[in-house]
């Protein structure tokens, strides 16, 4: 119970921070994190807006439309950035189209939002990362086997989704998003091509099945804990929805932390969004554990690679 314990309080932290081959670790969208090409300069700045403005938002809801999203997420999904934009009072956005910063990791005030957020929400912690890419990633994703009992690192999601304003997921979706998000089983090694193998094997196993055909993809981030020696799992610590545009740019969507903002960013390339991502994830040192992994849908990204500030 104390490991449990230490696991939900770890979770908690994430929070705030938050054709296929068979084989599995042959797979050419598998490699030696070792041998990945480096030739790209690492990632010195990003454009992101926090979709606060109507034009901005009309902007997003073209890209979407075009990318063949049904409008009806499309129009959840603003009405879920409208509503915590106005909870929080615009608290530290960006008022006005997208900004271009030398800080790939922008800052928020969290304390100050979540006061503001308590006054007007007291059971409804709000909406997370999860919680918004499945709003827009819903229809792309077929669940063909029963529903798994919802894991306790999504205790936070479910409360969310309790009492969420207006309706979000219908019961059949809301199974869909537990079998889907529900930690994963792992074993204990550094090698991240093991545990892509092992999300793609329970996520087969589960009945998950991306849709091909989707202009659309799922961009995870996923954690490994080790809080209980004998347990071993995975878990999308953070997870965002990826777009192409006409020219050729990349557009990322995000809702950062139940309590921080949503952001969309433009990027050349999935190489500049993975820079993006391990900056803010991969920080820790000395931890016995594989470091974070982003896989695109149910594949290892292909331009995956780690943080260059830290080696460790």
């Amino acid at each position: 119970m104390k490991n449990k314990k230490m696991l939900l309080i770890f979770t908690a932290i994430i929070f705030s921070l938050s054709c296929s081959n068979e084989n599995g670790v042959k797979n050419n969208n598998i490699k030696n994190i070792k041998n990945l090409k480096t030739e790209q300069e690492y990632l010195k700045s990003i454009d992101y807006s926090n979709i606060a403005d109507k034009v901005t938002q009309n902007k997003i809801h073209e890209i979407l439309e075009n990318a063949k999203v049904d409008s009806d997420n499309i129009d959840l999904f603003l009405k879920s950035v409208n509503y915590y934009n106005e909870a929080t009072e615009n608290k530290g956005l960006i008022k006005s189209g997208f900004l271009n910063s030398k800080n790939i990791n922008p800052n928020y005030d969290e304390a100050a939002i979540q006061q503001i957020w308590d006054k007007k929400n007291k059971n409804f912690p709000g909406f997370n990362c999860r919680i918004t890419a499945f709003t827009l990633m819903k229809d792309y994703i077929k669940m063909e086997k029963p529903v798994i009992k919802a894991g306790e690192m999504l205790f936070m999601d479910m409360e969310s989704l309790k009492n969420v304003p207006f309706k979000l997921f219908s019961q059949n979706e809301k199974d869909k998003f537990v079998n889907l998000f529900s930690e994963i089983p792992t074993e204990m090694t550094k090698d991240v091509r093991v545990h892509a193998k092992n999300v793609k094997d329970a996520w087969k196993e589960r009945g998950i099945v991306f849709d091909k055909n989707s202009k659309i993809s799922m961009i995870s981030v996923f954690f490994h804990f080790n809080d209980d020696p004998k347990e071993n799992i995975l878990f999308v610590g953070h997870v965002g929805i990826l777009v192409p545009e006409k020219d050729g740019k990349l557009l990322f969507i995000e809702k950062l932390a139940f309590q921080q903002p949503y952001q969309a960013l433009k990027f050349n390339n999935r190489t500049e969004l993975n820079d993006y991502l391990m900056n803010k994830y991969d920080t820790a040192w000395g931890q016995p554990v594989a470091k974070p992994f982003i896989m695109e849908n149910d594949e290892l990204l292909k331009e995956y690679r780690i943080n260059p500030n830290n080696k460790n």
